[in-house]
């Protein structure tokens, strides 16, 4: 590689382009400090609309339907919860999963599948949810939760639940629970 004229080996040449960078980082931080990393994965995705139906809970032949429009309705609570997945305190508007469980008149030895968008399921019973202090969140921070942020629902747990580490119940992007 000829620089001003000169050699300079492929060594040499790397440590170039890295001290350039590393002094543009200094010169110019915003632009070269790369975006926050999306915790989810996920793709930037329209929210659904208020009245679109985004969530069912089956239980043998019956089977409840649920929007934004009709999760707002319910009665729900504002939580602040360690959110492990990015590791910070965030506040979340949800509704317990027992009120689903009653509204759909699921036994608590129930075993529940727990489906997301992307067809990752967790199966447990609702005695087990319920005791763990599981919640469906539908906003977070008092915004919509985005589908590229693991909305527009998802269930969480509280700090001092025993799931709050257990990672494999909190299913993001949250589109059915099923009676099995």
């Amino acid at each position: 590689m000829k620089i001003l004229g000169g050699k300079m080996s492929i060594a040499k040449s790397k440590k170039v382009v890295i001290s350039l960078f590393m002094i543009s980082a200094l010169i110019f931080p915003q632009q070269v400090i790369a975006a926050e990393v999306n915790p989810y994965a996920g793709a930037k995705i329209a929210p659904p609309a208020d009245s679109e139906i985004i969530f069912t809970v089956s239980n043998g032949s019956s089977t409840k339907k649920y929007s934004i429009e009709t999760l707002k309705k319910m009665k729900s609570s504002v939580i602040r919860v360690y959110e492990p997945f990015v590791k910070k305190q965030q506040s979340f508007r949800v509704i317990p999963m027992a009120t689903f469980g009653s509204l759909s008149k699921i036994s608590e030895s129930s075993k529940l599948r727990t489906i997301a968008l992307n067809d990752y399921v967790y199966t447990n019973t609702l005695k087990n949810f319920v005791s763990a202090k599981g919640y469906i969140a539908f906003e977070r921070d008092g915004k919509p939760i985005p589908y590229d942020q693991g909305g527009p629902l998802r269930i969480i747990f509280p700090t001092d639940s025993k799931w709050s580490k257990f990672l494999d119940p909190w299913n993001w992007s949250l589109k059915s629970i099923v009676v099995k």
